[in-house]
């Protein structure tokens, strides 16, 4: 039987040999990704998720790294449909088949690996998650720690036999990590401190999924200062959580989401960071890259009504027709499965229509999506009563 690796096609002579004999690794680091996210209850975007983690897979591959860290969330939540575990399951195992395991994939649990739904409970006392699935299947090494133990064994180093530890070394890089500990992590951070040796030869990389305060609007996050004692032990603090990237004093590294999972993502610098590290004069030193995943296309359209029309199908084709007009430039000839194909955000202003021609947003969207090359669409009613408010909100 002839092995089907999706792998193979695209990197045909792969051997992981570095050819700089002054870089001690190199390293793909990435968070958010949120796979299984079925978005808008649309296929092809649940396609786009698990496509940016194969894309950072790739990467991984056409840059020779040594690992990949993932900073939680890989998945969206516990709720997942079997078709597409089984996609990214059979994806990962044909990374290590054609890797040869050379590049590994450590990752840690973030908020949204241990909830049943995309916006429900939790299920860390139950200790499930997609993630502690993958590492017992030898897919990815899933790192945490015993915050609760003796200072000596809170990272225990990781056992490749039952699949479990707080740390692991990868020449002379130490990658410590711990799940996801709330939002305020405060309590846990000494400890955290306490319990990770810092060497002159070794380069500390710490895998943690928490925000910073002030790097995304109204979104709640540890204030810097309060992580300041880990710099002198910590190299490298690699985060997720927060889908917006970012850098700090460079030590502190958010990549941002792999991909939109909403709106508001769009508006947001994402991606993944390649870094490298090398060893100069007795220290090492650190060139981070920010690499751009091929992500799917979105469009914002905002269409006027500002005279009454006589029946719902009339303002259907009102709308419509202003679509086509806007949107002539798309190419009809792309599949939705290709992310050229954009997501539409669609506001509606004006004056509020009738009961008779009251919109159904269901109805329009399925009539968008036949008619023009537009793989989902995400409409806004903002409309107003009357004519006096009118002109104003036009200007807002």
């Amino acid at each position: 039987m002839i092995s089907n690796n999706q792998f193979k096609a695209k990197f045909e002579n792969f051997h992981n040999k570095s050819t700089n004999t002054q870089i001690v690794t190199r390293f793909i680091h990435a968070s958010d990704i949120h796979l299984g996210s079925h978005q808008y209850r649309n296929e092809f975007r649940s396609d786009d998720f698990i496509r940016a983690f194969q894309e950072i897979l790739e990467l991984a591959i056409k840059h020779y790294v040594n690992f990949i860290i993932l900073g939680g969330d890989v998945f969206t939540s516990l709720e997942m449909l079997p078709g597409n575990l089984t996609k990214i399951v059979d994806i990962l195992r044909d990374f290590k088949e054609f890797t040869n395991g050379s590049i590994l994939i450590i990752a840690i649990e973030g908020n949204h690996d241990i909830r049943k739904f995309s916006r429900g409970i939790r299920f860390e006392r139950r200790g499930q998650s997609w993630l502690k699935l993958l590492n017992s299947l030898g897919l990815i090494i899933l790192l945490d720690a015993d915050l609760e133990a003796p200072q000596e064994e809170i990272f225990e180093p990781y056992n490749f036999d039952i699949n479990k530890g707080g740390k692991i070394q990868i020449k002379n890089i130490v990658i410590y990590g711990t799940r996801y500990l709330g939002e305020q992590p405060i309590s846990f951070l000494s400890n955290i401190r306490k319990a990770i040796i810092k060497k002159s030869e070794l380069f500390n990389i710490l895998l943690q999924h928490f925000g910073i305060e002030g790097q995304m609007d109204n979104v709640p996050g540890i204030k810097l200062e309060y992580i300041q004692p880990l710099r002198h032990r910590i190299d490298y603090l690699a985060l997720g959580h927060f889908h917006k990237q970012f850098i700090l004093e460079d030590w502190i590294y958010n990549p941002g989401s792999s991909e939109a999972v909403c709106s508001m993502d769009n508006s947001y610098k994402r991606g993944v960071f390649l870094v490298e590290i090398s060893r100069r004069f007795d220290r090492f030193v650190k060139k981070v890259e920010i690499i751009q995943l091929v992500n799917r296309k979105y469009l914002w359209e905002t269409i006027y009504i500002n005279f009454e029309m006589r029946n719902k199908h009339e303002i259907e084709k009102f709308i419509i027709d202003k679509l086509k007009s806007s949107v002539r430039y798309l190419n009809y000839d792309f599949h939705p499965s290709t992310p050229q194909m954009p997501i539409l955000y669609l506001i509606l202003k004006g004056i509020e229509p009738s009961k008779l021609c009251r919109i159904n947003e269901k109805d329009l969207r399925i009539k968008i999506c036949e008619i023009l090359p537009i793989v989902d669409v995400r409409i806004y009613q903002k409309f107003v009563k009357s004519l006096k408010t009118l002109d104003n909100y036009i200007l807002t």
